[in-house]
Order: structure tokens, then sequence, then C-alpha cells
């Protein structure tokens, strides 16, 4: 047994039920031990390699970081150590500074110059704890730590920043970015993950990180963008792990468009078919995929199709192994619509992913999962306006499957309301904020 600790994208409910789906998908028998909304801690039943953890971060769309738990304690302790108001115990402080973790990271340094970072993960907006104190401090006794190893340089680095998410709330934890930039995976440098929920404290030495550069440049530096019907690269990851594909499988995106989800497929390694209706989106597909293995000087096993989603049995010819796509979602609104408004987009949504639901298992392995987002429309009222289930799957021979398995979840594992998971969940959000079409991420297969 081993356990991990995964720092969360902002859809942190979604993100843990992708992370289930890729680690049960390798048939490792998987146990979520705790969470907050920034990180969660999980079990697995056999240690990964560097190499495997190195594919599965580069894998994940929602999970951002990835680290063993070396450490582990109550977090009354850090609580009385580094209240955010009060006075604090200055035993359980020298106790928390001590810091006897940080043998287990650097080992055999004497000599060495070394570089680090403490990256602290609050349990959600309000915390008992004074982070920013904390982060500080801890750094500054690992630093003196390591000096009296008999290190030659001992250097750290604090991210101080306002957060980007929200301008408002203090920010302790380090970028990807700033990770690479300095090398701090290649020992003896090391980032330590400090991941705090509403009953544990969790160390854990950082294993490795998304390359936001990379996805940055791709997004970019592609020759065909359509800001319109582009859906992002980590929510096309999330729906192929959701969708249960691996490298080698292959992959249909019926509404392909220019190709975002099957361009993540083919980097992957896994073969791609696209099927998109409009002409100037599919060449444009085409031309992505192309660009895309010119920069990775591989010839890639893809095929884009003009043609429409609900006649696939007419265009695709053999099985395949999963179905993963962002359907189109309706009107891009400016303005939030008229409820009589939304409600004719939804009939007419509903119609077009039923048809393609009702041939789509014609072209699907018996086995094969199809995810997708499904639009969520916020009318000028307040109202969110969603697809109906039942109406959705009338006449396929598709049922819902279910996300977050009670199974996976640690039963005594009791969280305030704020934090709950809820298990079985038929659909996930993914949402933004402001804007009014939002999505939620639905999986199927065969009844």
């Amino acid at each position: 047994m081993k356990e991990y600790m995964f720092a969360l994208g902002k859809n942190w409910i979604l993100s843990i039920a992708e992370l289930v789906a890729y680690l049960e998908n390798r048939a490792m028998r998987v146990r979520v031990m705790d969470h907050s909304k920034h990180v969660v801690v999980v079990r697995v039943d056999q240690e990964m390699d560097d190499e495997a953890v190195a594919e599965m971060q580069s894998s994940l769309g929602g999970c951002f970081k990835t680290a063993e738990v070396i450490a582990s304690y109550d977090c009354r302790l850090f609580a009385r150590a580094y209240p955010v108001r009060g006075s604090f115990s200055k035993r359980e402080r020298t106790e928390v500074l001590a810091a006897p973790w940080a043998d287990h990271v650097w080992k055999n340094i004497a000599g060495k110059r070394v570089n680090f970072g403490i990256s602290t993960y609050p349990v959600g907006e309000n915390d008992s704890i004074d982070i920013v104190r904390l982060t500080r401090n801890l750094s500054e006794a690992v630093k003196q730590k390591l000096l009296d190893a008999g290190a030659k340089r001992a250097s750290y680095y604090l991210y101080e920043e306002p957060d980007r998410r929200n301008p408002n709330r203090p920010n302790t934890a380090l970028w990807p970015q700033t990770i690479a930039k300095h090398n701090l995976l290649h020992p003896p440098n090391a980032e330590v993950l400090v991941g705090i929920t509403d009953s544990r404290i969790y160390i854990g030495r950082t294993l490795s990180v998304y390359d936001s550069v990379l996805q940055q440049y791709r997004d970019e530096a592609r020759p065909y963008v359509s800001a319109e019907i582009s859906t992002s690269p980590k929510m096309c990851r999330t729906l192929l792990n959701l969708a249960g594909v691996r490298p080698g499988c292959t992959v249909l995106d019926p509404f392909c468009g220019t190709g975002t989800l099957l361009m993540e497929a083919a980097l992957l390694g896994m073969r791609c078919i696209g099927v998109e209706i409009d002409g100037d989106a599919a060449r444009g597909a085409r031309s992505n995929l192309k660009w895309l293995g010119a920069e990775m000087e591989e010839v890639l096993d893809f095929e884009i199709i003009k043609g429409d989603a609900r006649q696939l049995p007419e265009i695709i010819h053999d099985r395949v192994d999963a179905i993963a796509t962002e359907p189109h979602l309706g009107p891009v609104y400016v303005e939030p619509p008229t409820r009589e408004q939304v409600q004719q987009t939804i009939r007419e949504l509903t119609e077009l992913y039923n048809e393609f639901l009702k041939v789509a298992p014609l072209v699907l392995g018996d086995s094969g999962r199809i995810a997708m987002t499904l639009p969520v429309i916020n009318s000028e009222d307040g109202q969110s306006h969603r697809i109906d289930i039942t109406k959705l799957l009338r006449d396929t021979e598709l049922m819902v499957y279910p996300l977050l398995p009670k199974d996976v979840l640690r039963p005594v594992l009791k969280k305030p309301k704020a934090l709950a998971l809820k298990p079985e969940r038929q659909t996930l959000p993914e949402r933004k904020r402001g804007q009014v079409v939002q999505r939620e991420v639905i999986v199927l297969g065969r009844g």
C-alpha cells in the first residue's frame, strides 16, 4: 500500500473523480483517504515507479501536482502552533518546526547546494491555521536543518503574488512554472507539499507537476484556433480519463471541432478519429493534428471526417474503444437569454444528443464508455437549465456510469457539508464563474 497526495484544480470534485477513474482503469485498487478543496490523499495497492508517476501526472487534466505522503499529523497540533487569532503554543510550534520528515526528503547532502520550496494548501476559503506564517517559518526551519546537516548552501522559494483565482486570498503554493524554472524536482532540490484538511495535516514530497508551459504553447501555436468551439486541453484530458482510454486505444470525438481533444489524445499515444459537421472546422482539425505530428516529429495515427455525429454507422467502419467529446453546446450568448430561449435551446440540444447516442453504441466496443459534457445554461432570471437525463437516453441502450463509486470513498470519512463527496454521481459540474453556458460531465455505458 502507498499513499499519494494530489493538488487539485478548481473543479476539485471532478478532479478527484478523474483521478479515481485513471487509477481504476489501470487495475489499481484505490481508496480516497482524505481531502479538502485543494488536495486529495489516496491509497493505492501498489507503489508506482518514477515513470508511472510521470505518465499519470501528464495524463491528468484536473490534478496538477503529485506527491508521495511522507508524514501526517493531527491538524490541532498545527492550529495551536499557528492559530489565525490568539496566542500560540511555544511547545507545539517547536514540535512543528522540528520537521523530522525532512530526513526522508534529503539524505547525504553534505557539501551540496540545495534549492527547495514549501507549498501549503488550506482546507478551503477559511482556515484555522495561519498558513502564511506557517509556510515562512517552516521554510526557515528546513533551511537551517539542511545547513546543520552540512549543505554548502540552502535556499528556498516563496510565491508571494495574489492568488490568480481569488486576489483577496493569500497564496502559499508554488506554481508548476516556478518549480520547473528553478529545477526543484531534481535532487537534491525538492518541493514539499503541506496539505491541510479539516482533521489532518499531510506532508508530501512532490514527484511530478503539470507542464503548463507546454500546454500554453500547444494552445497558442497551433495553426487553427476557434475560441467559440474550443474546450480547454485540461477538460479534454479529464474526458479521456473518464472514458477509460489508455495509450494504444482508439478514441472517437464525434463533435471534434478544431481537434483540441484529439490533440491531447494523440499526445497520450492514442489513435484518434474525429467527426465534424462544419467543413472549416474539420480542415482546421486536420491542420492542427498535422502540425502536432511535425512538432513531435512523429507520424500521428488520426483521421478527420467531415460528417454528422447522428450518422456514425455510415461514417465509422471500425469499432472504437471509447468516445470522448464536448458536443455543440448551443448559441454563444453575450448576455443571459430569456427562459423561453433557453428552453428552446435545451429541447434542440436534447434531440441532437439523443439522436447521436442512439447510434453511438453501433461503433463503440462492448465495454467502451462515452464521456461527454452537457450544457448548463443560466437564464436572465437567474435559473440554471439542464438536459433531462431520462430524455437524453430515451430509446438508447445506454445507462449512466456512476462517478465516484461508493467503494472508493473511505467509509469513516465524515466531512463538513462544503467538503462532502457524494458517491455514485450521475453528473459532475465543470463550471467557470460568470459564464452564461457552463458544463457538467456525464459518463455513459451499455446497460
